[in-house]
């Protein structure tokens, strides 16, 4: 809570409005609809522009639209939903954190037959349950509010129950917080020249419904909650109706609740009430027992939340919690979990239902979880981890001996804290340790936590900074992780990285605050690729797939890098993959590439150049016919390549300019048809050079 970003409405709407008032989007949005006096007030965006209706009060009210939700009003006042322990029902699923990807959440609902091709309840009298934030991050929320307030009053007549318990980002925009709404919501607040919260006031159809809903709900023995009843608040208050209407009639009335230890109202409100909690996702600080004593105090035996991002639908302790945030809100994927004949399931995307109970450190064909991976899917490009560790232990006195040491992470995304982990770190790499203040880290991870979290039990996630403050280093940084996109177009099995800001402190005090990138660890490379690493044992180039081979050659002589060689397999990741002979030769770590040039890149002392600056074509007994092959391979390429540097959001225009420099002079030596021989086929032999 204490991370949440609040923002004043009058600034909020400021600014919407200065971003907004000259810009035309194809937004479509809405409808939001409120009655006022004895009329029905209606305003929705339909490509970008601002519509508005004004009808006498009628009933029943219908609203139609090609690109909007078709919404139907019998009763402009909500049925009450006060909280109830439902029994017998044979069969429920329940999903959370949708956060506006509605296509993700239908598609879901499609292939486990809640509703039907039209979207229509097929659900019988089964129950469905949103455990908690429709809203915020994605682009249609409001797709999702309108479909949900349809499919209560289909389910109903069904004898079914639709259950959307309400999420800490419901009462964030109900309370002002803006924070963290997408750009189209912001487009919305500034054409309209309302305030975004005010579309979901006690005024408005929305707002009415939502403030009806309940934080929690029982199905037979579960007990479904958005974050989670910590012991804090179980102790001090068990019951689960008397927690609901604290909320319903306190909590959400108010603007805000004063922060005080003692007082139950202000526990419900901040980090350990039932909105916020986020204890069931840590291993180290949630035990079996702490679990038991919450679940006999309530009355139930087990808990279903979301709130903290999973790679999968997660069971702990043996079902009593159940952990649903299956990271719907990426946009990618998403699960949903499924209750039927007294047996526990997840629900895939694909439809197919997993036993809840299978073994989670096994990777799942289609999604295997690692946290490099999980990171990469996220794909935030705003995350921070903080390290909490003995800086001068790891930096200076372990740093030679790369000599693992305790520390803390703490994930931080899209500006929201979102766990803490207990790990292990240690330097790693082989010049960068002796030249660098801050060189290459591993992170080690417990797979026993790893376990409990539902990851597969790659445990290692491998860090590379900038070496040194300041912003010349940063931008070498930002340089080698762009080749790394690069690289990706000429190999498909190019390592993957990913972005990261880095904040070290010591004992809970800042120290650092630098960027890094992610880099995909080996074991993680082999599980994505579905290769095999080949540590052991002498490779020859004669031995390689020859295309890869030559495709890498010529990319490294693009960026002017000499740093790496088949024989010792210096720089080189060589694998195996299914169905192929030859193995193949993939290039990483580009810092001493001239394309970086960092201050303590140096060439081989027996490489007939003086500076990592030089071109010099380290590809081994290239024939002209594969001269010809990469010339037609690459050539395509260069506007690919001048787009990636362009696009990227970190280099400034000088690193921008340098590195397309680069790609004009390798296009200019390729196409150079008479110096092929000298270049490529033919260049000079190593050989000793004074220093």
């Amino acid at each position: 809570m204490n991370l949440r970003l609040t923002l004043t409405l009058g600034c909020v709407f400021l600014l919407l409005n200065t971003l907004f008032a000259q810009t035309k989007y194809d937004y479509n949005d809405g409808p939001y609809i409120e009655v006022r006096g004895d009329s029905i007030q209606v305003s929705w965006i339909e490509n970008g522009a601002l519509n508005r209706s004004v009808t006498p009060f009628a009933l029943p009210y219908q609203f139609e639209s090609e690109v909007l939700p078709a919404v139907t009003i019998n009763d402009f006042t909500p049925q009450a939903n006060p909280f109830e322990r439902h029994v017998d029902v044979k069969k429920f699923v329940a999903l959370s954190d949708i956060h506006g990807q509605h296509h993700i959440f239908i598609q879901l609902l499609k292939k486990h037959h809640v509703i039907d091709e039209n979207e229509a309840w097929i659900y019988g009298d089964g129950h469905l349950v949103i455990v908690g934030d429709v809203m915020d991050r994605g682009p249609q929320v409001t797709e999702s509010l309108w479909f949900l307030y349809k499919l209560e009053k289909e389910a109903d007549a069904a004898g079914g129950m639709v259950h959307t318990l309400l999420g800490n980002h419901e009462l964030m925009v109900m309370h002002g917080d803006v924070g963290y709404i997408n750009p189209k919501y912001r487009y919305t607040s500034g054409i309209t020249g309302r305030p975004y919260p005010d579309f979901f006031s006690d005024q408005t159809v929305l707002g009415q419904w939502l403030r009806s809903k309940n934080i929690t709900t029982v199905i037979n023995e579960f007990g479904f909650v958005h974050g989670g009843f910590s012991e804090k608040v179980i102790k001090k208050e068990n019951s689960l109706s008397t927690i609901n209407d604290m909320f319903k009639t306190q909590i959400l009335p108010r603007g805000k609740v004063a922060q005080d230890t003692t007082s139950l109202l202000s526990m419900l409100y901040f980090d350990n009430g039932p909105l916020w909690y986020r204890g069931y996702a840590n291993p180290e600080g949630f035990d079996e027992i702490t679990a038991d004593s919450i679940l006999s105090a309530l009355d139930i035996e087990s808990i279903v939340v979301g709130h903290t991002s999973m790679p999968k639908i997660v069971s702990v302790h043996d079902d009593k919690i159940l952990l649903v945030d299956s990271s719907i809100k990426f946009g990618k994927t998403g699960e949903l979990l499924v209750y039927d004949n007294d047996s526990l399931y997840r629900g895939l995307i694909d439809g197919n239902l997993v036993s809840i109970d299978i073994d989670s450190t096994t990777a799942d064909e289609n999604r295997p979880s690692t946290p490099f991976q999980y990171i990469y899917d996220f794909g935030d490009m705003d995350l921070t981890i903080v390290l909490d560790t003995d800086l001068k232990k790891l930096f200076i006195t372990n740093s030679m001996e790369e000599i693992y040491q305790p520390a803390t992470l703490v994930a931080i995304h899209n500006k929201e804290f979102n766990r803490k982990w207990n790990v292990r770190l240690r330097t790693r790499g082989n010049m960068r340790k002796q030249v660098s203040k801050f060189p290459p880290l591993k992170i080690d991870f417990s797979k026993t936590t790893l376990d409990y979290l539902g990851f597969t039990r790659n445990d290692k996630l491998k860090l590379v900074l900038p070496g040194r403050t300041g912003k010349k280093y940063q931008q070498r940084l930002y340089q080698e992780h762009v080749i790394y996109s690069l690289y990706q177009q000429v190999d498909s099995f190019g390592y993957r990285t990913h972005l990261v800001n880095v904040i070290f402190e010591n004992k809970g005090k800042k120290k650092y605050d630098l960027n890094g990138f992610f880099i995909e660890d080996e074991a993680d490379f082999a599980l994505r690729t579905k290769t095999r690493i080949l540590n052991s044992g002498i490779i020859r180039v004669e031995s390689l797939e020859r295309e890869s081979y030559v495709k890498m050659s010529f990319f490294q002589y693009m960026i002017l890098n000499t740093d790496y060689s088949v024989g010792n397999k210096h720089n080189l990741e060589m694998i195996g993959i299914p169905g192929e002979l030859s193995p193949r030769a993939i290039a990483y770590d580009f810092d001493y590439c001239g394309m970086v040039n960092h201050d303590y890149a140096v060439p081989f002392e027996r490489l007939p150049i003086y500076s990592v600056r030089e071109h010099y074509f380290k590809g081994q007994k290239v024939t002209l016919e594969e001269v010809k092959m990469a010339v037609e391979f690459f050539n395509p390429l260069k506007d690919t390549f001048k787009k990636i540097i362009d696009d990227d959001n970190y280099l400034n225009r000088k690193s921008k300019k340098s590195m397309k420099k680069d790609i004009d002079e390798f296009y200019k030596r390729l196409n150079e048809e008479d110096k092929w021989e000298k270049r490529f086929i033919n260049p000079k032999k190593m050989l000793m050079k004074p220093r």
